[in-house]
């Protein structure tokens, strides 16, 4: 054997060693790539993609707390004292295209602690594909003014009313054409609270339903909308309306109110009207002098208004700490007569809430 055959063979032995441990090797496989959170601007800030779906997430809510304090009240025995109470709200936003045109679904979720109990509940939540929405939702008398001394929804006083019933399961179609916009609702009066039946030696039932339509139109920086409700439990109806216009260094706001007998919309008076001014008095600071006045604030046996007024006047101030960081106050002088007794009270609250 030569020394060329041996390195021949060689070279031979060590291709096929080289061969069978290449067959038996182990090789690490890639990794996957992985999709980030995209965002998703088509139906406004703060949404997002869910990982491989076309449907947009928006995740928003605040934390809230608040002292409430009051003085006596000699109509309804409340005496004077305070209040605390921490409140965290989650809402969750979903949005995407179909056929038949945008899809939403809201889910919101509301937690109070204070010093009376402790809760833990589901508030506005629904569904909503084109102009339908349907669902758990706030109808046109939660809105009021952004201060706190008008109040849409009821009243500062014990009238032996319902104070109106704002937050129910419902059915709205709205047609939007941007100046003008409309919608009509079908409310399912006290739907949380299980079966429907009567209610013995009230001569009502639980079963209430309603009616309600709003139509709104915008000029320029006047907005002014039209309330119609009506309530067939108790065959009477509510009408209301809302004006806002920008005005001077600020923003002038009258609401007012009118009932034809107790209703679950609006029974805090037989009629009420109410105005404010909100002024920005910088960037951070504004703040709202408002006043109030109802007329008819009794209810006899028969649901009609039988005598007494009361007025409310008072100033709310906000002010914005920092992005996502406001302070708010508010102190409210109200003035009752039922007719039999008259009395006062001042109330108010400071709130700290932090947004996202």
């Amino acid at each position: 054997m030569n020394i060329k055959s041996l390195l021949l063979g060689s070279a031979a032995a060590l291709a096929a060693v080289s061969g069978a441990q290449a067959a038996d090797a182990i090789v690490a496989a890639e990794p996957e790539p992985m999709e980030y959170v995209r965002v998703c601007d088509a139906f406004g800030t703060g949404y997002f993609y869910i990982p491989g779906t076309e449907t947009c997430l928006k995740i928003g809510g605040y934390v809230r707390v608040q002292l409430d304090g009051r003085s006596d009240d000699e109509l309804s025995g409340d005496e004077a004292g305070y209040r605390t109470n921490t409140r965290a709200q989650l809402r969750l936003d979903a949005k995407s295209d179909t056929e038949f045109g945008a899809l939403a679904s809201r889910i919101t979720l509301r937690a109070n602690n204070n010093d009376d109990s402790s809760d833990f509940a589901l508030n506005e939540t629904y569904i909503e594909l084109g102009g339908f929405r349907v669902g758990y939702f706030y109808n046109y008398f939660d809105n009021g003014l952004p201060g706190e001394t008008v109040l849409a929804d009821d009243a500062p006083f014990n009238n032996g009313g319902f104070g109106g019933d704002t937050l129910n399961n419902s059915i709205r179609y709205t047609y939007d054409g941007g100046a003008f916009s409309v919608y009509g609702q079908v409310d399912a009066f006290d739907s949380q609270d299980g079966w429907k039946d009567d209610v013995r030696g009230t001569g009502h039932g639980q079963d209430e339903i309603g009616i309600n339509g709003v139509i709104t139109g915008k000029f320029g920086g006047v907005t002014l909308d039209f309330f119609a409700g009506y309530d067939f439990d108790r065959e009477n109806a509510a009408l209301a309306s809302t004006l806002s216009a920008d005005i001077g260094p600020g923003s002038l706001g009258i609401f007012a109110a009118y009932a034809f007998g107790e209703n679950r919309y609006f029974d805090a008076s037989e009629w009420t009207v109410g105005a404010e001014y909100a002024i920005k008095v910088t960037d951070k600071f504004s703040i709202a002098p408002g006043a109030q006045y109802w007329d008819n604030i009794t209810i006899d046996n028969d649901g009609d208004f039988d005598g007494g007024d009361a007025w409310r006047v008072g100033l709310t101030a906000d002010y914005a700490i920092t992005q996502n960081l406001a302070a708010k106050a508010t102190v409210n002088y109200t003035d009752v007569d039922n007719g039999a007794r008259s009395a006062d009270k001042w109330d108010g609250f400071l709130r700290l809430q932090r947004s996202f």
